[in-house]
């Protein structure tokens, strides 16, 4: 009896952390597919253009060449005035983005096999299961809040140390475009955009369902 419940217990927690990861997956990839945030960082860190003496249109043109090359096939981004390391460092970045939106899929695959399981064994419903999701969902993003608010250089130089195998991702502010281009404080607000991007989808899914079962 205790087995049954603790593996019931189990599955339902990895299967709401599979909703969870498709989500963030979900979310990272709309953000980065689409000119929001590169908009959103033109307009937000207006010193980037007296910081790099390049004009809108330049940055917008780079940020286009950005977006698109990690949705394409090559090898290589295109952007003339980056150093090789940064070009490199790109590579890294879009094998990264690539990775994430790969495991989203799988999560989201693996998340209806997992409730196909739960709802035929355990009779889990759908709401039940994405009410938990939601919750876990929440309570991480209440730690990551604390996180950023306290310790987000710490953080942000963790995911860096964690997400890449080389140096290539430490550069130079004042040399380097790719930093000039994209402060530290873009890549917060970013991450803020995905938990909370992340969260509507939950929980915009959340009230469909409750809705759709009364």
């Amino acid at each position: 009896m205790y087995i049954q419940t603790f593996f019931k217990l189990l599955i339902t927690t990895i299967t709401s952390l599979m909703l969870i990861v498709a989500m963030i997956s979900a979310s990272l990839n709309f953000l980065i597919r689409y000119d929001f945030i590169y908009e959103y960082n033109l307009s937000t860190n207006e010193s980037i253009q007296n910081i790099t003496s390049l004009s809108i249109a330049e940055l917008t043109d780079i940020n286009n060449n950005i977006r698109d090359y990690f949705f394409n096939d090559d090898e290589l981004l295109n952007v003339d005035i980056y150093s090789d390391k940064e070009i490199a460092h790109m590579k890294d970045v879009k094998n990264l983005i690539s990775l994430v939106l790969s495991v989203g899929k799988y999560s989201a695959v693996s998340f209806l096999i997992f409730f196909f399981f739960l709802n035929n064994y355990f009779s889990v419903s759908i709401a039940s299961l994405l009410k938990k999701s939601l919750l876990i969902f929440i309570s991480f993003s209440i730690i990551l809040a604390l996180a950023f608010g306290l310790f987000f250089n710490q953080v942000f130089l963790l995911f860096h140390e964690l997400s890449f195998s080389n140096d290539l991702w430490i550069l130079n502010p004042n040399t380097d475009y790719l930093l000039m281009m994209f402060p530290e404080v873009f890549f917060r607000d970013v991450a803020v955009m995905i938990i909370l991007l992340s969260f509507v989808l939950h929980s915009s899914l959340y009230a469909l369902i409750s809705f759709l079962n009364k």
